[in-house]
């Protein structure tokens, strides 16, 4: 029983594939959001350790998430 799919083993390779790009969707509007709060902090010179901290979470798991979808194969 996993998170994306509660009803247990079934979809196949494209169900998992269709969920892994709307992991990667959200995941992605998530980073370009924190990019721009880098980039609004940074250039009103106040300190912007965190946004960067979150932005680079955001954009291993982007990136995490996309080598799984990519491996899926469909």
């Amino acid at each position: 029983m996993g998170i994306f799919n509660p009803g247990g083993g079934t979809g196949g390779p494209r169900a998992k594939a269709q969920r892994l790009d709307m992991l990667l969707g959200i995941i992605g509007f998530f980073a370009f959001m924190a990019v721009v709060q880098t980039v609004v902090l940074e250039v009103r010179g106040e300190p912007a350790g965190t946004a960067a901290v979150l932005l680079a979470v955001l954009l291993a798991a982007l990136w995490f998430v996309w080598r799984l979808r990519r491996n899926i194969g469909v």
